[in-house]
Order: structure tokens, then C-alpha cells, then sequence
């Protein structure tokens, strides 16, 4: 019994060692991408950036689009609700003018 439990925190171990090695690399990476972002961008060509200025603009236009058709689409219900209330407020006081009138 006790050799397996030796094994088996040997295995831990090297397991541990493996991860803290990744992680290490990992880091070692990220540093290594963070200096060249700064190279890399100011290689990128031109027409690539101006295809992404126009796909920015074109999905701006797209959204003023919909969030206007949506606004339109709000301010026409609410119209129609007012009128209907005005007209139902008119029928009203039309019943209490001749109720008024004929006692």
C-alpha cells in the first residue's frame, strides 16, 4: 500500500512540474506576441485596413438603419394609440353634452 501512494505523489508531482512548465511558456509567449503587435500593425497593408474602415462604416449604416425603421416603428403605434384615445374621449363628451342638453 505505501509504494502506491509513493507512486502516486511521485506522478503529482511530475504532473505539477509539467504544468508550472506550460504556464511558464505560456507567459514566455504572450510577452514575445506583445512586442511584435506593434511591428505587425505597422506592417499591415493599407488596403486591409481601409476593407475594415469600410466594414465598420457599413455596419454603422446597417444599425442607424434598423434602430430608425424600429423608431419609426414605435412612433406609428403610439400615433395610432393617441388617436384612438381622442376619439373615444371626443365620443365621450359628445354622450355628456347631450345628456346635458335634453335634461
Amino acid at each position: 500500500m505505501a509504494r502506491k501512494t509513493r507512486k502516486s505523489s511521485a506522478r503529482k508531482k511530475s504532473a505539477r512540474g509539467a504544468k508550472k512548465r506550460g504556464s511558464a511558456r505560456r507567459g514566455a509567449a504572450k510577452r514575445a506576441g506583445a512586442r511584435r503587435s506593434a511591428a505587425a500593425k505597422s506592417r499591415r497593408p493599407a488596403a486591409k485596413k481601409a476593407r475594415s474602415a469600410v466594414k465598420r462604416a457599413r455596419s454603422t449604416v446597417a444599425r442607424a438603419k434598423r434602430v430608425t425603421r424600429e423608431v419609426v416603428q414605435q412612433a406609428t403605434d403610439a400615433v395610432s394609440a393617441g388617436v384612438e384615445t381622442l376619439r373615444e374621449m371626443g365620443g365621450n363628451l359628445i354622450d355628456r353634452v347631450r345628456t346635458d342638453q335634453s335634461s
